[in-house]
């Protein structure tokens, strides 16, 4: 299996899950006997179980979540080492690694390795990235990814991530918020834009989050219009899909 298709299975489980958590939460009325239940009243316990079989769909897509699986791991310096990883994708934990099943566990962190790949799945190690998570539903304001891994999507003239952002939610107290982060090389340093998909918020925050992407993408009109025109009900991996094609 493709890292690409890893990916878009588990976009189609995360967003089978937002539209069901959409739909309860615009339509939820539920009786018991002769005492009404509001939405209103209800929606903490949707958004904790909608935590829940978010992270459950993010383990079952990746492996190493609950296991040490095969993987290697690639050096500061370039060499690599083979062995078994386990690392639940939440950017303040530091990679497990251990060269043999029974052998003793070290622990690395993105600073200290390049990335690592399980099978066709590849992950860089990333730095002071801007993203759209635990502030951005309610404030409008980008959270910073001071180092995490991102998988890579796409490697070219812009190279593309899947990043999944560990952070606070008011009603569940925990919450995922995955981004697709885009890099660019402009003269001798990275430039980075983001973008949230499967985030419970409304569709006016969407729209501002699309701000960033036009600037990003300035030079690829055909790219800005595809990007105006998506709703946050469809399948964003078109757009990808289509970076791929004019990349």
């Amino acid at each position: 299996m493709s890292a690409n298709s890893v990916v878009a299975d588990m976009y189609y489980i995360l967003s089978t899950i937002y539209m069901i958590w959409m739909d309860c939460r615009n339509n939820l009325a539920l009786s018991c006997g002769n005492t009404q239940v509001s939405s209103k009243t209800m929606r903490p316990f949707i958004s904790i179980i909608f935590f829940f079989l978010t992270f459950s769909a993010v383990g079952q897509n990746y492996p190493f979540v609950k296991d040490f699986v095969p993987a290697t791991i690639t050096f500061n310096d370039s060499t690599q080492k083979a062995g078994f990883i386990k690392w639940n994708t939440n950017q303040n934990e530091r990679l497990r690694f251990k060269p043999a099943d029974k052998e003793k566990v070290t622990t690395y962190s993105p600073s200290e390795i390049l990335g690592f790949q399980v099978d066709t799945l590849k992950y860089k190690s990333l730095f002071n990235i801007e993203l759209c998570a635990e502030n951005y539903p309610l404030l409008g304001r980008t959270s910073t990814l001071k180092q995490s891994f991102g998988q890579i999507l796409h490697e070219g003239k812009i190279n593309i991530y899947f990043v999944v952002y560990h952070g606070y939610e008011p009603v569940s107290g925990a919450g995922i918020f995955p981004n697709i982060v885009f890099e660019k090389f402009t003269g001798d340093k990275d430039e980075y834009a983001a973008y949230p998909i499967l985030i419970r918020m409304k569709d006016k925050k969407y729209e501002k989050a699309k701000e960033i992407l036009y600037s990003f993408f300035a030079d690829y009109p055909k790219i800005v219009d595809k990007i105006k025109q998506y709703k946050p009900q469809q399948d964003f991996f078109e757009i990808i899909n289509l970076l791929k094609q004019t990349l």
